[in-house]
């Protein structure tokens, strides 16, 4: 019995990676999140097709940068 290497073919390795790289250009800010879920699949599937060199997948953000990324002043401000 073979073992199993990869849950997806060639081509849909491929189309994942071009769409990430798609998403890549047109959004450099993106974070790890967006790009894995325009691409369809997730982070681990993309930080395995970023070894190859075909993309750079950003660092994953902190909690700080997380929370820089939401203004909590607007929103909740807006509940009045």
């Amino acid at each position: 019995m073979d073992k199993q290497r990869s849950n997806y073919t060639q081509e849909e390795l491929q189309t994942f990676e071009q769409r990430a790289v798609e998403f890549i250009k047109k959004n450099p800010n993106a974070n790890r999140t967006r790009i894995a879920n325009y691409a369809g699949v997730g982070i681990t599937v993309l930080v395995k097709l970023s070894k190859n060199g075909a993309f750079k997948l950003p660092e994953p953000m902190n909690s700080k940068q997380v929370r820089k990324t939401h203004d909590w002043g607007n929103m909740l401000g807006s509940l009045k």
